[in-house]
């Protein structure tokens, strides 16, 4: 038996496309006119962002640290102090026994100190968080370990 099969016929752009409706809030299917606001009740706050990872919030410690060590004029003032100097030593030789990055983040996600981070502690730094931050940069494979402590405080020494 013959299969019989009809020739394709020409698009008519005069009929409409059955998904072009209109949706609630007035903007048809397939637009992006819907503002951020219109997609969270009024009056709800944003809730905060979730903490990162401690392997995370470690390499972004890491990262910020060595921007600092390249740029001295971003460096806060009292990474010249040896009494700072000090203090990184002095948590860095209680991190030296652990030879993995894994490790390490499992240590830093048992401290207190990383799970609220400000501005400005983003901007300074304490002493805890670059012993943690160098030590991570030390256990990466192939990376150049920073100088630390900086070349100033070398010098003032």
């Amino acid at each position: 038996m013959p299969i019989l099969t009809s020739q394709p016929e020409a698009t008519d752009t005069t009929v409409k496309h059955p998904a072009s409706v209109q949706r609630p809030g007035g903007t048809s299917i397939g637009t992006h006119a819907a503002s951020p606001g219109d997609l969270l009740p009024a009056g709800d706050s944003l809730a905060p962002a979730p903490a990162p990872t401690p392997a995370r919030a470690l390499a972004l410690d890491a990262l910020r640290l060595l921007r600092r060590l390249r740029d001295p004029s971003r460096r806060p003032q009292r990474w010249s102090q040896p009494s700072f100097g000090r203090e990184i030593e002095l948590v860095r030789a209680h991190l030296a026994p652990l030879r993995s990055r894994k490790a390490l983040a499992a240590s830093y996600g048992r401290e207190a100190f990383h799970l609220s981070m400000d501005d400005a502690a983003r901007n300074d730094p304490g002493a805890v968080r670059l012993a943690y931050a160098l030590r991570w940069l030390e256990l990466g494979a192939g990376e150049v370990v920073p100088i630390w402590p900086p070349i100033e405080v070398s010098a003032a020494r």
